[in-house]
């Protein structure tokens, strides 16, 4: 599957300090390769949203099987994140 980022996604993630951002990057990557990983939960009331943790961050995804893509639209602080 191809991964691809919303703005508010890239916005955070270019702010981040070089250690924390290869660390979630990396494991953004291997969502391509699986993107149901043992530690991913669905968010309640969303349709077709998955969280992973990544230490204190969160990365929220939608997966889209007809384009064969995963759209990662929030990467935040766990306190911040789920207030989109």
């Amino acid at each position: 599957m191809k991964i691809e980022f919303g703005t508010k996604a890239l916005k955070f993630l270019s702010k981040l300090e070089k250690g924390s951002k290869e660390r979630v990057f990396k494991r953004i990557k291997k969502l391509g390769n699986d993107p149901f990983p043992s530690d991913v939960k669905k968010l309640k009331g969303e349709k077709d949203v998955y969280r992973i943790r990544i230490g204190d961050f969160r990365v929220l995804y939608r997966v889209i099987p007809e384009d064969d893509t995963i759209l990662v639209f929030r990467v935040d602080k766990r306190s911040r994140v789920y207030g989109h």
